[in-house]
């Protein structure tokens, strides 16, 4: 048993991911802990594509004037 350096939980040897806990490895994105939902159609990488880079310029700020 090792003791995890983020959260201090024992755990063993072997569960470690990274010298982590199996939880704060995935709360560190070390793993993923997520299933395929089957979602079709554009996300959220598809979108930006479409924005452009005049989404933003800093001149609608009028503090930074």
């Amino acid at each position: 048993m090792r003791r995890c350096p983020r959260c201090g939980h024992p755990t063993r040897a072997d569960r470690m991911v990274k010298g982590f806990g199996r939880d704060c490895a995935a709360q560190l994105g070390l793993i993923g802990n997520s299933i395929d939902t089957g979602h079709e159609g554009p996300d959220l990488l598809d979108v930006l594509d479409e924005l452009g880079e005049d989404a933003c310029d800093g001149a609608d700020r009028p503090a930074d004037r």
